[in-house]
Parts: structure tokens; sequence; C-alpha cells
């Protein structure tokens, strides 16, 4: 019996190295038979460009993949001009794969999106294919958010599509992937396993000039086509664009002429590329910075970075001069931002920066390294670091009349000195920042928690309800939401409701907490918001238990633990665990209290979080006391007391007399 294959060729045969060539395409078939039964794979192939378009030829031909749809997502070196960008000609692949005329295809693709993916993948998906936007959400996110649900939404739409006909993907030159195209390739490689898909990624054996692409899970099935006996086919898609050898710089002068009168966006990304081979190294380094920043903004930090990179290599080439070592203290401090947060190559790049702008001399670069390493090491949980480092940008900020930036060190110190239980302290900063910000009219900060007035107004809302002023502190609470609503800013939104349900709890008012904390849940769950999720499940829960839900509440807080460590956010762990530990006695359940407050009020003192340490001390007191031991639930209450003392902390210091009291009359 003939293979499946063989009526696939239409050339003379297979040269020399046929049997690598038909192992190749048993192993596809093999696949795509087990893609057909809901066992999806990837597989990688290494192949010169001749042997993958025969290889292509005899997949569109062969009987084995007559029952799928084939997708080709051919990548390049750079981006193509006046085309789609890399997510929209994913988009407009797959109108195919439903039935009926364009505008139907276009909506039944959005509609496999929303129900793989939720409403605003959904959303993404018919942003990505033209059509209008009928979440009012979608508009209150930021770039960042749109682009994960843009990817979320594309394999959402996939995984769905395929169920009705199996699909395969072939991603030519794979090591050319770049921008949001190598997240979607990661989503769907890691969910392909129980879906009717099977993706194909092909790469060239040829050295690449520009590392990176997209590499393939190790569980993906690799294959090798050899290559001829004249050694590797050169990788030509340069030398295509010139009509020379890589190593002549004429050629790449003249298209640098040419693309300077063009006047499309990516002709940049072009420049960029061509001007280091033509020997222009002070345009090199200009183009790659403005790629650099075009693909921030287009929320791409891979591609950011390596044209950040890109640029400080060619300001190697150029002589020192003040100005070049300014750019060279923007292109690490954009390094820095590039990397994610939790990297350590991200603290590297804006140290580098901050040590090359004080051998400057240049105080307003010294001013923002400064202030990008504070958050960095705000996110990292080194808050007392955070202080201080946040307070020397402040005093340059001052000094500069920079009232922006002012604004927002301030907000920042605000939160952290909140964080680490300095509460008068905080809202003194806050209230700084919100008469500044009022004078400026200063209304955005950088990243998903945008508006200014919501994140003063919400911080200050924990500070008032923690130093004893339930009432100023839910009326913040509610004025930050109200900002909120009227901005239409999601993830500001779910802030001022996490901070008022805060301060409902802190308060004591149990049941005022559980419906603001309901919203911020699905606010935070719907627009995928993971810093604050763990954190707003937790209270919520606790909510739950005060309110005489046991049982979901301990659900909700135990899953909120979790999340919180899956995420590695431990700022948020010490307060969880209190709540958890406070449940739990209210549960009956006196070991796992006093387990969980011991844990939280270790966690505290090691992260520096006073205000966490005292409550978490209250807790373990009262869990000391249910087991009998009076003695060290008294010790553990005044070391609560002291800290309460110290931080004015009201509630909490009336919570300890009233401790003191019962104790004492037992």
């Amino acid at each position: 019996m003939a293979h499946p294959w063989s009526v696939a060729r239409d050339d003379a045969g297979p040269p020399p190295d046929g049997a690598a060539f038909r192992r190749a395409l048993v192993d596809i078939a093999d696949a795509l038979h087990r893609a057909e039964e809901g066992i999806g794979s990837v597989l990688s192939l290494t192949a010169a460009e001749g042997d993958v378009d025969r290889l292509i030829a005899a997949l569109l031909h062969s009987p084995v993949s007559a029952g799928f749809s084939i997708l080709r997502w051919p990548q390049s070196l750079l981006p193509p001009l006046d085309g789609p960008d890399d997510l929209e000609a994913v988009a407009l692949s797959l109108l195919p794969l439903a039935d009926g005329p364009p505008d139907r295809a276009r909506r039944d693709i959005a509609l496999a999106a929303e129900r793989g993916g939720g409403d605003l993948a959904g959303e993404a998906v018919r942003g990505l294919l033209g059509l209008p936007s009928l979440q009012p959400l979608w508009l209150g996110l930021d770039g960042a958010q749109r682009a994960e649900f843009q990817v979320e939404g594309l394999a959402a739409a996939l995984l769905d599509l395929c169920y009705e006909r199996p699909v395969l993907i072939v991603v030519e030159n794979a090591q050319w992937a770049r921008g949001l195209t190598v997240p979607l390739l990661n989503a769907l490689g890691n969910t392909v396993e129980d879906a009717r898909l099977c993706l194909l990624a092909i790469r060239s054996p040829a050295p690449c000039e520009r590392p990176g692409g997209w590499t393939p899970p190790g569980t993906a099935r690799r294959m090798v086509l050899p290559e001829p006996d004249g050694g590797p086919e050169p990788d030509g898609v340069t030398a295509d664009l010139v009509g020379t050898g890589m190593d002549d710089p004429s050629p790449h002068a003249v298209l640098l002429n040419a693309l300077r009168r063009d006047r499309r966006p990516e002709r940049i990304e072009w420049m960029a590329h061509h001007a280091p081979l033509a020997g222009d190294w002070a345009l090199a380094c200009a183009c790659a910075r403005h790629a650099g920043r075009r693909a921030e903004v287009d929320c791409r930090p891979a591609d950011a970075a390596r044209h950040y990179r890109d640029a400080l290599a060619a300001l190697d080439r150029l002589p020192e001069t003040r100005r070049h070592a300014q750019r060279r203290i923007d292109l690490w401090t954009a390094l820095a931002r590039t990397h994610p947060t939790p990297d350590g190559g991200a603290m590297k790049a804006a140290e580098k920066a901050r040590a090359l702008a004080e051998d400057l001399g240049d105080r307003l670069r010294v001013a923002r390294t400064l202030s990008l390493l504070a958050a960095l090491r705000w996110a990292g949980g080194d808050l007392p670091a955070a202080r201080r480092t946040g307070m020397q940008a402040l005093r340059i900020w001052r000094q500069t009349h920079n009232h922006d930036q002012q604004v927002q060190t301030l907000i920042r110190l605000g939160h952290g000195l909140t964080e680490e239980g300095r509460f008068r302290r905080a809202d003194t900063v806050l209230r700084a920042a919100a008469e500044l910000a009022s004078q400026r009219g200063t209304r955005r900060l950088h990243g998903p928690m945008a508006l200014a007035p919501v994140c003063i107004a919400a911080h200050r809302a924990r500070c008032r309800a923690e130093l004893g002023e339930p009432e100023e502190a839910l009326r913040l609470a509610r004025a930050a939401l109200a900002q909120a609503e009227d901005d239409g800013h999601a993830a500001s939104r779910a802030l001022a409701c996490l901070h008022l349900g805060w301060a409902a709890l802190t308060g004591q008012r149990y049941a005022v907490a559980v419906e603001p904390l309901k919203r911020a849940v699905a606010i935070t769950e719907t627009i995928r918001l993971h810093a604050c999720q763990p954190l707003v499940l937790g209270a919520l829960g606790y909510a739950l238990v005060r309110n005489g839900a046991l049982n979901d509440g301990a659900s909700l807080l135990l899953g909120s633990r979790e999340h919180a460590r899956m995420l590695g956010i431990r700022r948020h762990e010490p307060q969880i665990l209190i709540w958890i530990a406070e449940a739990a006695l209210l549960s009956g359940q006196p070991e796992d209290a006093v387990r969980n407050a011991r844990d939280a009020a270790e966690k505290a003192a090691a992260a520096g979080q006073s205000g966490d340490m005292a409550w978490a001390q209250l807790a373990l007191a009262r869990g000391l006391a249910a087991q009998g031991d009076a003695a060290a639930a008294r010790q553990a209450m005044e070391a609560a007391a002291r800290i309460a003392a110290q931080r004015s902390m009201a509630p909490l210091l009336a919570q300890c007399t009233d401790f003191r009291r019962a104790v004492t009359s037992v």
C-alpha cells in the first residue's frame, strides 16, 4: 500500500536525503492522526528553504491533511511595510476557519474567543478584526492588559474552533518570530495537548543574525533535514533585500536613503536593521532607540529590549561625549523597564544607569533611576530600601520643581509607608501628593494603577481606618470609587473597591465590606489584575467569615494564600495569614490560628511591615488564649499594643485593651 504522502509530490523525486524527508513526513502524519483524535502536539523542524517548500507542498496536497484547516504564519526578519501587525495578521488568518461571509466570520471568531477566554478576550479579538467594542471595561484597560487579552483571545478562539475541524498551524522561519507572536505561540504550545491542533514550527539551519525568535517547548517532537553537500544555504532575506552580500555597506546606504523619505511607521525597524550594516552608527543608535520606544509603547518588551541593546552596541562605536553618555544612561534605564519585574536583570540595569548618572553628575537622570530603583525594590518586597531610595529621588524632584514626578514619587512613597505600617506618615505624604496633583492637574501614573486621585484617596482611606477614623476612611474610599467610575479606568475601580472593603473591615463594619469586595474580585478576575487578586480574594473571604459564611470564606482565604505564593507577592502574605488565623479562631480551630498568626508575624517582621506584625501578634494572642496559655497570650498582646501605640493604630489598640480585660478577668 502506498504511503499517504506519496500522492503529494509533483517533483521528480526526493533528493539524496530523501529518507530523512520521508521520515519527517511520517512523523507529521502521525501527529496529524493524533490531533484528529484530540491529542495535539508541537513539532519542531529544522530544514533548508528548498526542503521547506517541498514539505509545505506535500502538506497542502496530502490526503492525511485533507480534513485539516491549514494556517500558514510566516515570520519575517523585519515587519511588513504597510501590512497588519503580527496579531492582526494572525486574527485575519482565522477567517477561513469560520463559515459564511467575512462579516459573519469575524463575529463568529470573536464569539469563539469569548467562549474560551471570557468577555475581554472576545473584545480583544473583536478589536483585532476591526469590529466595534461592546464591553465598557475594555475601554478602561491599559496597553499591557489589552495585549495580554489579545494573546489570550486568539489562543482561546483557535482552541474553540479546532473542535469543529482540526487545525494545522505552520510557523515558517520561527527563528524570526517577534512581538506578541512569541507569547501567543507559548500559549498554544502550553495547551495544545488537549486540542485538535498540531503546531509545526520550522527553523532555518543557517545561523540567525538576530538571536531570539520562538523556541518550541521541550516536549516538542524535533526533526532535522540534512543539509546539501555544499553546506547550509545562506540566510537569504537580507541579501534578497539589498541584492548583494551582507559585508558590502553600499546597498544598505542606498536603502537607508530611500527609507528616510518613507513615512510608514515600520520604516524605523528597517532603518535600525540596515544602518549598522551601512556603518552609520549614529543613525543606527537613533533608529534603534526609536524602534525600542515604539515596541515599548506597543507592549512588546522583548522587542524593545533587543532594540535598546542594539542602540547600546551602536553607542560603543561612537565617540564619548556628554550627550552620548546621557543616551547610554537612558538606554540602561529603558532596559530596566523592559525586564520582567521579578527579574534580577531589571535591578542590575537600573543600578548601572544610576552609577552612570552619578558619574556624569546628571541630577535629573539620577532622580529617574532612583525612582525606578524604588519601584523595583518595592515590587520585590524590600520596603525599607524602597522608602530610602524614593526619598532620595523626591529630594531631587523638589529641587528641580518637577511636579508630575513629585506626585508619582509621593504616591509610591505613601503606598510603601502604608505597607510598612507608618500610617500617620503615609497619610501626610499622600495629602502632599493630593495637593500637588490638584495644583497641576496630574491624573495619570505609569502602569495599571493609573489614576493619581484614586490612588491617593484609596491609600489614605486605609491610613485613616488604621488611625481610628472609620467615617473619614469610608468617605475617602467612596470618593476614590466615584472618581474611578467617572474616568472608566478598570484597575482604579478595583483598587477603590478593595480599599472601601478594607476600610470597612478595619472599622469592624463587616456587612458594609462584602459588596465592594465582591465587585473588586469580579473586576480583578475579569481584567486579570494579578497583582491585586490574592488580596481582594482574602479580604472577601474574611468578610464572608465575619458575616457567618464560614465555609465559603475559608475556601476563598486558603485560595488567596496559594495564589499569593504562586505569584510571589510576598507583601500580601502577612495580611492574608492574619485573616486566615482570625477565621480559624472563629471556626474553633485555635491550633491553626496560632500557626498562621506566628507565620504572619515572622513574615511581617522580615519584610519590615510593622502594622501587619502588630495585627498578627493580636491574632496570636487570641489563639494562645483559646488554647489556655494565658501567659503567652498576654505577652503577644503586649507586643501588639506596643506597636499599636507607636504607630497610632487606634482600632488595634482598642482591641488590645478589650483583650487585656478579658484575659485578666479569667
